[in-house]
């Protein structure tokens, strides 16, 4: 057994594998107090040093700060103890939560990407019935593309309740046929709203529940303007009414990716049922 009282610097470095730097730091916050060898002037630590290294180390495993730590040490008693690690704990379950939303947040975007992919597979027009689906109108009026993300943060700074996620979620369009540029490989919109899982009771606006013509295309938005007369030639030869204006769902777009091949975009327009 080692009989030392006093070790230097380099010492507590090798005992507890980290940097002079670390060591010294704990020396300039008060919690380590060394004294001074007489004959060379080194810094020499005591056998309570090294008990307030290993206290130290400990709790900053435990994500203590070094403010808490010189509190916890210069009123260190049962009641301080407890209340420390009480406090700590309640900080945990904080961060916890904060993490699990986190986590939900990425699997919903994960699960509408997957969505998307699953909706590429399908060729040409098809029918499909949907529940109420919620969503967060941004701006009820005609946008430009260029003015979309400003939109978002500008509704967001204004509604901080609601969460607007640009990646794996999908930004949507309601078309406006009738004042479009026929000349244009684009339709005019009439609206721009967010759709995804989750969004029920941050939500401005839904989606009625209802059958819905739908296709899914990938690549160029022009191709909206080739698919929604097919569609809505489809509706009338099968006595369809047509009960809203089409819909851009841009399940897979700039945000997902800088390569517009890539673009999944889902058009759907609500009609009656056959």
């Amino acid at each position: 057994m080692d009989s030392k009282e006093y070790f230097r610097i380099g010492e507590l470095s090798h005992l507890y594998n980290i940097g002079l730097d670390s060591i010294r730091y704990y020396e300039k916050m008060g919690v380590l107090k060394p004294v001074r060898d007489p004959h060379n002037n080194y810094r020499l630590y005591s056998l309570k040093d090294i008990r307030k290294m290993t206290t130290i180390r400990e709790l900053l495993d435990l994500n203590f700060s070094m403010e808490q730590i010189r509190d916890f040490e210069n009123h260190r008693d049962l009641n301080h103890s407890f209340h420390l690690l009480e406090e700590e704990l309640d900080v945990i379950n904080e961060s916890i939560k904060k993490l699990i939303k986190t986590k939900q947040s990425i699997q919903t975007r994960l699960s509408s990407i997957r969505h998307a992919l699953l909706l590429q597979k399908q060729k040409g027009i098809r029918i499909a019935h949907f529940p109420e689906r919620y969503c967060i109108m941004i701006s009820d009026t005609n946008l430009p593309d260029a003015y979309v993300d400003y939109a978002i943060i500008k509704y967001t700074k204004n509604h901080p309740e609601s969460s607007i996620n640009t990646i794996g979620s999908c930004d949507c369009y309601t078309l406006d046929l009738a004042n479009s540029n026929p000349k244009s490989t684009l339709y005019r919109t009439k609206n721009v709203f967010y759709y995804s899982e989750g969004l029920k009771g941050q939500h401005n606006y839904v989606l009625p529940e209802g059958t819905y013509l739908c296709v899914t295309y990938t690549g160029s938005y022009d191709y909206t303007k080739k698919w929604v007369p097919k569609m809505l030639d489809y509706a009338k030869k099968h006595d369809m009414e047509v009960l809203s204006d089409p819909m851009e769902f841009c399940y897979v777009n700039e945000y997902e990716t800088a390569n517009e091949n890539e673009y999944i975009t889902d058009v759907q327009i609500q009609v009656s049922s056959t």
